[in-house]
């Protein structure tokens, strides 16, 4: 259970002095989320397009790189008298219960992974905004500049010394200035192409894998992000996490026991000696279906019977205070551990 996890996270984020500011796109509206609760709008299906990092008031970091087909939906205060059931611990109650989190495995949120095409917007978000191709392509046309500088003056001149070697290198430099967004755009169509074409074929075959397996996709990503924020929540170091893309999955069977192994990008924030920066790796994650007796949660339910000795517990502690066995996952899929 995430219990642990996220108070250890709150916890962590209150003691550093940082705040995270969240905001989605729902329809042509920005909404925002904080981590401190200074601002917590309704989201219903919102994409995730920039996240702030603040310490005390002051910007530290920026985020802005997210998967446009993750929808993430808030509990919204206009639904509190319908009923809701949690999409990882199957809890049942009212929505005003979920309001501040699920009571027993404390998910705030449900999550979707849509299918939607990945257009050109998509890779321009990915690719054309990272600073690393502004800055490879700052190269390459500082280089075409100069070559071209060159030729121009060997062509025109009747010697070529010292000074012409100057020439070429300042030519050179205001031609690249001159051209750079020719080559930013050129580059652009040149690189989108075989992305889009690569990205729309892994696409194709995620959408393949779920209709082969039939799992519940909603269900699956729920599970996959609910364990491994409790992994992440746990190392000091680690404040925040987001998955930018799904690479791979893979399934198979074991000891009668299905498995799906997961290969995704990661961007994992760190905090450290007073800075915050942040990672993109590719992580695998390998998860198992739940064979084990579910918990069943009914209304106002806190207290159950330990299934080892009978004692009275409370599902929102990871184990028996009296034998010490583990509580039951409530979720469909569980992180293995490594």
């Amino acid at each position: 259970m995430s219990l642990i996890s996220d108070k250890f996270h709150e916890k962590k984020l209150e003691e550093l002095g940082i705040n995270i500011k969240t905001k989605y796109f729902v329809g042509n509206k920005i909404y925002e989320r904080n981590t401190d609760d200074s601002v917590n709008d309704d989201v219903v299906s919102g994409i995730m397009c920039e996240k702030d990092y603040y310490m005390g008031k002051k910007l530290v970091h920026k985020e802005n790189q997210f998967d446009s087909r993750i929808e993430y939906t808030f509990i919204s205060k206009d639904m509190e008298d319908t009923m809701h059931k949690c999409i990882n611990c199957g809890m049942e109650s009212k929505l005003e219960d979920f309001v501040d989190g699920c009571p027993y495995c404390k998910t705030k949120y449900n999550i979707d992974y849509t299918d939607k095409d990945l257009g050109s917007k998509y890779h321009y978000d990915r690719v054309l905004k990272n600073n690393s191709y502004r800055i490879i392509t700052g190269i390459v046309d500082l280089i075409i500049s100069i070559i071209l500088s060159f030729i121009f003056i060997k062509i025109t001149s009747r010697t070529f010394n010292i000074v012409d070697i100057y020439k070429v290198f300042i030519y050179g430099l205001i031609l690249s200035m001159i051209l750079y967004y020719f080559f930013y755009i050129l580059d652009a169509y040149i690189i989108l192409g075989p992305i889009k074409k690569y990205k729309d074929k892994q696409n194709q075959k995620q959408i393949a894998f779920w209709d082969r397996t039939k799992i519940d996709k909603k269900t699956f990503f729920n599970n996959l992000i609910y364990e491994i924020r409790k992994n992440y929540y746990l190392k000091k170091e680690i404040i925040d996490f987001d998955v930018l893309d799904y690479i791979e999955f893979n399934d198979f069977i074991k000891d009668n026991i299905q498995y799906i192994k997961v290969i995704a990008e990661v961007r994992i924030v760190y905090y450290n000696r007073g800075k915050i920066k942040s990672k993109i790796k590719k992580e695998e994650y390998l998860l198992r279906k739940n064979t084990d007796e579910k918990l069943i949660l009914d209304e106002g339910t806190n207290v159950i019977k330990c299934y080892s000795c009978g004692s009275s517990i409370d599902v929102t502690e990871e184990a028996c205070s009296y034998c010490h066995r583990k509580i039951n996952y409530f979720q469909e899929w569980i992180l293995e551990e490594e």
